[in-house]
């Protein structure tokens, strides 16, 4: 019997704070949606005010406002893949666009952004068929670092995935876990400052 999508939700964020609470420090980004429609939270977990997430641009854009006070804007560009630039706390000129995957698929659904002392999570999903109702065959999580710059974006492409649906970092920024749940279970896909990403853990 399959889970509804409402009680999915609430395992989710569950998990999430329970991986969290293993070592993985404040749960960001991972509040079950009372909705029950599997979108990713918008606003910062309760008791996490150090803690940062994007407020949507678009559908397939976003900007987050670190706590350091840079800013940090992301685009899903169609036939392109991920683009990313940033700007200094009170600046008004970005950076040039920077690709940070490279991919010709078609954009599926939005890009996510939570941050956490400097690290940033990404969260975006590709498909050949996207458009047409298909799930996404590229899952993308990123991780980005420092000042931003290409080599400081880490990007982790999981093949005929159907997306991650929330990302946590931790207190220190020095981790972040990617999070799905399933029908078959709970997906898990762990970074780790100066180790880079793990391998999927899988139900």
């Amino acid at each position: 019997m399959g889970i509804r999508k409402g009680h999915r939700a609430v395992l989710i964020g569950a998990a999430a704070v329970g991986l969290i609470a293993a070592g993985y420090g404040s749960a960001v980004g991972v509040t079950a949606d009372p909705s029950g429609d599997g979108a990713r939270n918008s606003g910062p977990a309760a008791g996490s005010g150090e803690h940062r997430t994007a407020a949507a641009d678009g559908e397939f854009e976003s900007t987050i406002k670190l706590e350091d006070g840079r800013q940090v804007n992301v685009r899903l560009v169609e036939g392109t893949g991920v683009q990313e630039r940033h700007r200094a706390e009170g600046a008004d000129t970005w950076s040039k666009w920077q690709t940070i995957y490279k991919t010709e698929s078609d954009r599926c659904q939005g890009v996510e952004l939570t941050e956490s002392s400097g690290t940033v999570s990404l969260v975006a999903d590709f498909g050949r068929y996207c458009y047409d109702g298909e799930p996404p065959t590229e899952s993308v999580a990123g991780v980005g670092l420092g000042d931003l710059a290409g080599s400081d974006w880490e990007i982790n492409i999981t093949k005929d995935f159907d997306g991650w649906q929330d990302a946590s970092v931790s207190d220190d920024g020095g981790h972040v876990v990617f999070v799905r749940n399933s029908d078959a279970g709970l997906s898990t896909l762990r970074w780790e400052q100066g180790k880079g990403f793990g391998e999927i853990v899988r139900p």
